[in-house]
């Protein structure tokens, strides 16, 4: 994990960059000697309030960590089966030209120079320009959002994932929680690589991350509690603390990628609300390859 603090408008920013979700697992895995060890309580390691997680304990957690979340396939199957893929993402004629003896119309400059291949051929194609991309979703939310709304959020990330996919785009995964204290005089930002563009990011392993609440509500609260005691008594990481006021992206993305912020796909209440939804992932994603959005909507 690289550690920096940064000043952003008077205020202290704190960067986590993990170098994969292996961190947070092992953070996970440690939060009961770090609970000793700080003497502050852990949320993450609550067992009275499983609806708030989806879980019963950490050791629940941890193995969906670990090997995906099974259950959730159906759900992210189920969300994928509303939506109308082949419409998120469209093919784009590509016009390509060669010199030929026939074509549609006169090259000038090899006619001149006795090109007996002096015509231009005009050629369509269709295209959906395979490239890779990095989404970064920014898992940070208040205590109240439901289960319900985080499934529906991530069921339409992935299907928009999927149709990248079927028509020959791959795209990388970075999860990012952002929050700031109180007293506005701290953030703290995590960054979690799950997977990189050109890997196949397994429907298991999506469904926890994008879906499930326990990766923010016991993964990412792992991680909080790993920090310095000043620093989570500045935030509030402990029990009675609140964790932090969830906050858009603090830091910038590098090239080629694009942010699905603090907030974005929390209000779907219906399929059409859905599939809007999936639309703006995936036009996104095109106007960072630069190839224009593949609806008007966004």
């Amino acid at each position: 994990m690289r550690r920096s603090e940064q000043e952003y408008d008077g205020r202290t920013m704190h960067l986590r960059q993990l170098d994969s979700i292996s961190e947070m697992i092992d953070a996970m895995q440690h939060a009961p000697e770090q609970q000793e060890q700080s003497g502050l309580r852990a949320s993450s390691l609550k067992i009275d309030e499983w609806r708030w997680s989806d879980t019963k304990t950490m050791d629940e957690a941890l193995e969906l960590a670990r090997y995906g979340w099974e259950e959730g396939r159906q759900h992210l199957r189920q969300a994928v089966g509303r939506i109308a893929l082949d419409q998120l993402v469209g093919r784009r004629p590509i016009v390509q030209s060669r010199l030929d003896f026939a074509g549609d119309e006169v090259d000038i400059g090899a006619y001149l120079h006795g090109e007996p291949e002096h015509m231009v051929d005009y050629q369509v194609r269709q295209d959906t320009h395979g490239k890779q991309a990095m989404m970064y979703v920014n898992a940070s939310m208040a205590s109240h959002v439901s289960s319900e709304r985080i499934m529906q959020r991530g069921g339409a990330l992935y299907a928009a994932i999927e149709a990248l996919r079927t028509e020959g785009y791959s795209l990388g995964l970075t999860m990012v929680e952002s929050t700031q204290n109180n007293s506005f005089s701290h953030y703290v930002e995590y960054q979690i690589p799950v997977v990189q563009p050109g890997e196949y990011l397994d429907i298991d392993t999506a469904a926890f991350c994008l879906a499930h609440p326990a990766f923010l509500r016991r993964g990412v609260f792992a991680l909080k509690e790993h920090e310095p005691n000043n620093i989570r008594h500045a935030m509030g990481f402990m029990v009675g603390g609140g964790y932090g006021e969830p906050i858009p992206m603090v830091s910038d993305i590098p090239p080629h990628s694009f942010l699905i912020d603090q907030g974005e796909g929390l209000d779907l209440h219906s399929d059409s609300d859905v599939q809007r939804f999936a639309q703006k992932v995936v036009d996104r994603t095109l106007e960072t390859l630069g190839h224009g959005p593949a609806s008007d909507e966004w």
